[in-house]
């Protein structure tokens, strides 16, 4: 694991690009499950599980880049998708066996509070899209929702690679309440995330689409705006309901969607409620464990 930062920006892709991704223990098992059920189950039967993981996810849509044949002239934003492409049959031979993140993390048990952390925020935030996403009438909610879900990759790829420099980003922001978080990444690595972000999805290659809606140079598109405010609500919430940037997050909900602040708070709890009774899937406490009561 790395213990300071790397010399070159070309040298931090390198780096990140040829991480191998583990998945979620649970996501396995899950898939392990289903996969002794192959003739039974449906395509959705098997993307619901990948969806609930960024990193799984991204190895199936990955996948799908580095095989894509002369003929597919278009791309392919989401996992049910790709699933149809490749065939039920087709996942389980490329993706039946997979080391976990808690087996690569077993020796660092903060890096690995940290990822499955990060990872829950990130499933929380596909549904906070998916669900913004549907009452905007979108044309593809799930495009929307797999962009919300891979949009943190690089902190995951982090704490997987050196987590010793993801926990020195915390503590710079920690010591320092008023220093921006991409300030206090640039202290440390020498870049921001966002930046290594952009880099490293044109090397993956991943669809334009997805990389396109996790631009936030973007922020005007209602759709590109959608994933940054529901990838922004998701990451507040895992500091508390008490944050002081979510009354920000349910304006922006609110303008959004047309709907008025209350209902913006209803719609920011329903999802909150229902993606918490998942917690089992990331063995992390939910934000709705920690809201208070009324």
């Amino acid at each position: 694991m790395l213990r300071s930062a790397l010399p070159t920006y070309d040298v931090w892709i390198d780096r990140l690009a040829a991480c191998e991704l583990p998945v979620l223990q649970y996501t396995c098992a899950r898939l392990q499950d289903l996969q002794s059920r192959v003739d039974d189950i449906s395509i959705r039967d098997i993307a619901r599980p990948i969806r609930r993981d960024a990193l799984m996810t991204l190895r199936v849509i990955r996948f799908l880049q580095m095989h894509r044949h002369v003929s597919q002239v278009t791309d392919v934003n989401t996992v049910d998708r790709v699933l149809m492409m490749i065939g039920m049959r087709g996942f389980i031979r490329e993706f039946g066996q997979a080391v976990t993140v808690e087996t690569r993390l077993h020796n660092a048990p903060i890096a690995l509070a940290n990822v499955r952390r990060i990872l829950a925020r990130a499933g929380l935030a596909a549904q906070f899209a998916e669900a913004m996403a549907g009452m905007r009438r979108d044309i593809d909610p799930e495009e929307v929702a797999t962009a919300s879900l891979l949009h943190d990759t690089v902190e995951i790829l982090l704490w997987l690679i050196a987590p010793q420099l993801a926990s020195e980003i915390e503590t710079l922001q920690q010591a320092q309440p008023d220093l921006r978080t991409r300030d206090a990444q640039r202290e440390v690595l020498g870049h921001t995330l966002f930046d290594l972000q952009l880099a490293l999805v044109q090397r993956w290659h991943l669809p334009t689409l997805l990389a396109h809606l996790m631009d936030e140079r973007y922020l005007n598109e209602p759709r590109v705006r959608t994933v940054i405010v529901a990838t922004a609500l998701s990451r507040h919430l895992y500091r508390g309901w008490d944050n002081a940037a979510l009354p920000d997050d349910y304006q922006a909900v609110s303008e959004l969607v047309s709907i008025d602040p209350d209902e913006a708070y209803a719609l920011v709890r329903n999802v909150a409620l229902k993606a918490g009774r998942e917690w089992h899937w990331y063995e992390t406490l939910p934000p709705m464990a920690l809201r208070p009561r009324p």
